[in-house]
This record gives C-alpha cells, structure tokens and sequence, in this order.
C-alpha cells in the first residue's frame, strides 16, 4: 500500500491514507482490530475491516490522537469506547440493573409511612466524674487492641500472601535487545529458544515467539514479513508485559503486547 498522504481526506485523516492502523481502545464485538480509511468528511470517517472487510462510519468526535509512528501498527485514539451493533458504532454504556423487591415490599413502605411518628427522646443520663474517666480509659483500651490485632493480621496476610513482595517487571536495559534486534540478536543475547511459533494478524502482521522456559521468558518478533521480523518485547509464562520497545517516533509496544493473545 502507499504511504503517501491523501490530500482530499480531512487531517488528521490525511495520515490514515493509504496505511493499515488499529483503533485504541479497539471497538468491542469486531474481532480483528485492523482498519483502513475508506472515505471520509468533515463529520464522519468511513472504515473498513482488513479481517472481516465489515465498513462502518465513525463520527469525527470521537476521533482521538494518532501515533507518531506505525510501526508494528499506527495506533488512532478513541475519545470513547465504541461497540459495533446493527451495522454502526456507539459509545459503550455501562447498564444498572435495579433489583426487583420482594412481594408486598411497597405495601410494607407505605404503611410504615402513614403510620404516625413517635418522637423517642430519652432522657438524659449522667455520669459523674470518675465514671466518665473509666468510660474513656476502657474506650482506648478497646480501641488499641482493635488496632493491634488488625495490624498483625495484615502483615501475616501480606506475608503469606505475597502482597508485600514487591515484583519488578523485566526492563529493556536487562535484557539489551532494541526494536531494530532480528532473531540472530535474540539468540546472541539469550541463546536458542527451546521452540519458537508463528501467528499471522490478518494478512499484514507477522508474529513470532521464541520461548526461553529457564528465563521465564516469551520473546515476541513481529514485522509484516517473516522474513523480516524485528524485536517488540517479552512476555512471562502468564503472558503478562515483562519488556516492550519504544520505536522510532515515540510509540511503545506495550499496548499491542498486551493485547496480543497467547498462541
């Protein structure tokens, strides 16, 4: 495809022309999050799915920010969370359900509310003074075990549960691998993976994992051929984000790794 700008879309849809990007964050009951730029004015865009080839239009207002760069992917900003339903797009709405009431549960409140209100106020009682220090002193006793005991049980908790062990994800430094390393720099720097797989994103997206089950490790390689696949990040035996690369423009590949299903 060309990467060269369409004068006749609306920025900043003229940078969308012609190139393949991602909506973040992706609009909900579209499987594959890969879009192109169909056509477009001054109050809508129309795109279209690169997976499924489904078109919809998107209103300009929710248009978001663009990434600086497209590589693995361009990233355009939503201002909201979209789903696609009956052959359009709307803004995602969390629904509150009410609970219904037990039978005669009305009955029971409108009858409370007819029946007369009693004012219940009771005397006031008096304390002399050696009461009222014996009072407070019991008072701060009560208080400080309370507090002690609720203490001790939050570190034994923490303890047992390792919630105060603090994890720090792998960083790219500790690993020396960079957005421009292929496969021969991973396995200079970590040696032969023990297996390593494939996974195509449509027809656009290469994706390749080495996994090193001694480091704890998944590295992903991704590219637009498979012959030329580059370093995104590492992964953990969970799938969880443990490395990710900024690339040349300032976009991070955080946000694709974490979304990227395990395979």
């Amino acid at each position: 495809m060309s990467n060269e700008p369409n004068a006749g879309y609306p920025a900043p849809l003229d940078q969308l022309a012609g190139r393949e990007f991602s909506f973040h964050p992706s609009i909900v009951n579209i499987e594959t999050n890969l879009w192109t730029v169909v056509e477009a004015n001054w109050s809508e865009f129309l795109v279209r799915n690169v997976a499924d080839q489904t078109q919809v239009w998107v209103p300009r207002r929710f248009l978001g920010a663009l990434s600086a760069s497209d590589r693995p992917v361009m990233i355009v900003g939503l201002e909201k969370q979209l789903e696609y339903k009956a052959g359009q797009v709307w803004p995602v709405q969390k629904r509150v359900i009410e609970m219904p009431r037990a039978p005669g549960a009305a009955e029971k409140v409108e009858l409370l509310e007819s029946e007369p209100k009693l004012s219940l106020v009771a005397p006031p009682m008096r304390f002399d003074a050696s009461e009222k220090k014996l009072g407070r002193l019991i008072l701060m006793v009560l208080v400080g075990g309370v507090l002690v005991v609720a203490g001790g049980i939050a570190i034994f908790r923490g303890e047992r549960s390792g919630e105060m062990i603090a994890y720090k994800a792998v960083v790219q430094e500790s690993l020396g691998l960079g957005p421009e390393d292929d496969y021969f720099a991973v396995v200079r720097k970590l040696g032969e993976p023990v297996s390593d797989r494939w996974k195509s994103d449509g027809e656009s997206l290469q994706y390749q994992v080495l996994t090193y089950p001694t480091r704890n490790l998944n590295v992903i390689l991704t590219g637009r051929e498979r012959k030329d696949v580059h370093y995104a990040g590492a992964l953990d035996s969970d799938w969880k984000v443990v490395d990710s690369v900024t690339q040349k423009g300032g976009s991070n590949t955080y946000s694709v790794l974490a979304k990227l299903p395990r395979f």
